[in-house]
């Protein structure tokens, strides 16, 4: 078996110097995640005004129903036939797409 002569060099940082240290982290680790949760709640505080204001809009508008909207009758009737033709689902139809995780 081999033997190796190795030797740790001695560390000179007392406790007090080592608490410091450990607090300057610490603040700068806290600091970063105040950061975050900060621009996460700005973020739903968004989204909350803007689901808000759609719904505000929802209620004082005129046609609430697509169906009822005089432009896209008009547009069935010069266009696309019908609705649910097959013309109507491939050019106002989209996937869904589920983003209830996000």
């Amino acid at each position: 078996m081999a033997h190796y002569d190795y030797v740790e060099k001695a560390v000179a940082v007392t406790r007090r110097e080592f608490l410091g240290i450990a607090g300057a982290a610490g603040a700068v680790l806290w600091t970063g995640a105040y950061a975050v949760t900060d621009l996460v709640q700005d973020r739903s505080k968004y989204i909350k005004l803007r689901a808000r204001g759609l719904y505000r809009d929802d209620v004082q508008a005129a046609v609430r129903q697509s169906h009822h909207n005089p432009g896209l009758q008009a547009m069935y009737k010069s266009f696309a036939g019908q609705p649910l033709s097959q013309l109507a689902e491939q050019l106002f139809h989209t996937g869904y797409i589920d983003r209830t995780g996000l």
